[in-house]
């Protein structure tokens, strides 16, 4: 009679050929080494997305911020080119303006361009007799200006203009007479019988005194104003309030728009 079988050893068992035993994570009587941490801290599934995902936040954040600071610094240069804010300082030109105001200067109404320059990139612009023109309008009399002093030009000054380039001017007896015109001045204050003798504005340059004539440093004493000297146009006080209007100007004009002040 035959004996059964017995089972073969464990160690002589075989696998089918298609099954693969699952490694363990560590093997018996063996200490953890660097191969086993590291296959400890394997990243779960979806977590690297996720990471992707924040960093492409962060990145779009960031370049917004960079966007955001440079359009500010275009709008801050942009407007310091149109606009300058001015603290008058001493008396010279009261009873309209008064030490320590603060005024808006127009900047771009005195804005120049030179058309030769411009023919370079647009060919069909011609630049004639006289290629610098003003892109609006050049300082006309009655303007109430701020400059640079002619010599100290670190120095900002802000006087009426009286006379423009071409124009013959004299004072008589504090009467000030322009091409021979008696200027009806209703601005000025201060008793001043100071007399200039009469004298033709050079081109490029501007006459120019202050309201209150018995106290201003201008024209009658140092000379004319050199275009390149100009500034611009004060506009519009705005401090303190109570002062809170116009300098002298019922409206601002550039050329092609005019808005009324207060």
């Amino acid at each position: 009679m035959a004996l059964p079988s017995e089972p073969p050893p464990p160690e002589e068992r075989f696998l089918p050929a298609h099954s693969s035993p699952s490694l363990p994570s560590r093997l018996p009587g063996r200490q953890a080494g660097a191969g086993d941490l590291a296959l400890d801290m394997q990243p779960e599934a979806g977590e690297s997305p996720r990471r992707g995902q924040a960093w492409r936040r962060v990145r779009s954040l960031g370049l917004e911020l960079v966007e955001t600071l440079i359009l500010a610094a275009l709008i801050f240069f942009a407007v310091r080119a149109l606009a300058q804010n001015f603290r008058v300082e001493g008396s010279s030109m009261e009873p309209g303006l008064h030490n320590g105001q603060y005024l808006l200067v127009n900047k771009a109404v005195y804005l120049k361009i030179n058309l030769d320059t411009l023919h370079k990139f647009l060919p069909f612009v011609d630049g004639g007799d006289e290629p610098e023109r003003f892109l609006f309008r050049g300082p006309k009399r009655g303007d109430v200006v701020v400059f640079r002093f002619p010599r100290d030009p670190e120095r900002d000054f802000i006087k009426r203009i009286i006379g423009v380039p071409g124009d013959t001017v004299e004072i008589v007896n504090g009467s000030v007479y322009v091409n021979g015109v008696l200027l009806n001045e209703s601005y000025v204050t201060g008793d001043s019988r100071s007399d200039h003798e009469r004298t033709v504005v050079p081109e490029k340059s501007y006459f120019v005194l202050g309201d209150n004539r018995s106290n201003s440093s201008d024209s009658r004493s140092w000379g004319f104003v050199p275009e390149e000297n100009m500034i611009g146009q004060a506009m519009f006080s705005y401090w303190p309030l109570s002062e809170l209007g116009g300098v002298g100007n019922h409206s601002i004009s550039l050329g092609f728009v005019s808005i009324p002040l207060p």
